[in-house]
């Protein structure tokens, strides 16, 4: 599946809830996505914004052009509070308009131009991890 096509949904075998047994959807109890569906219209943009595949689930990466996940999305997100990434929806794929966003945002910030997104720009945006 490419990044933006998971789904949240039931299943048949309850006792799978909680454990990495799919290939990035979030299954729930049949009873709660039912209760899920009243308040939340199909196709609604989902962000999994905290756990091992939260942003920097696995350390502070450099990240790339043509990288996509939450650690981007994250970076869009940044972005776009600070007036660099103008768009309304964040796709979490590291395209052309994001790597002009971050040499942007770098210049602004007398951080050399650089595609990768490493420890300077991360520290001018604010990304810290915590223990």
């Amino acid at each position: 599946m490419t990044w933006g096509r998971y789904g949240i949904h039931g299943t048949n075998k309850p006792n799978s809830i909680g454990y990495n047994a799919s290939a990035g959807c979030i299954r729930m109890n049949n009873r709660d996505v039912e209760d899920l569906y009243k308040y939340v219209k199909e196709g609604t943009p989902v962000a999994i914004v905290n756990g091992l595949h939260g942003p920097f689930g696995y350390g502070l990466k450099p990240i790339k052009p043509g990288d996509f996940g939450a650690d981007v999305m994250e970076i869009q997100r940044r972005l776009r509070a600070r007036g660099y990434y103008n768009f309304d929806y964040l796709d979490g794929k590291y395209g052309p308009m994001m790597e002009q966003a971050v040499y942007n945002f770098q210049k602004d910030h007398d951080i050399p131009k650089n595609p990768q997104i490493e420890w300077e720009t991360y520290e001018a945006l604010g990304v810290i991890l915590m223990e």
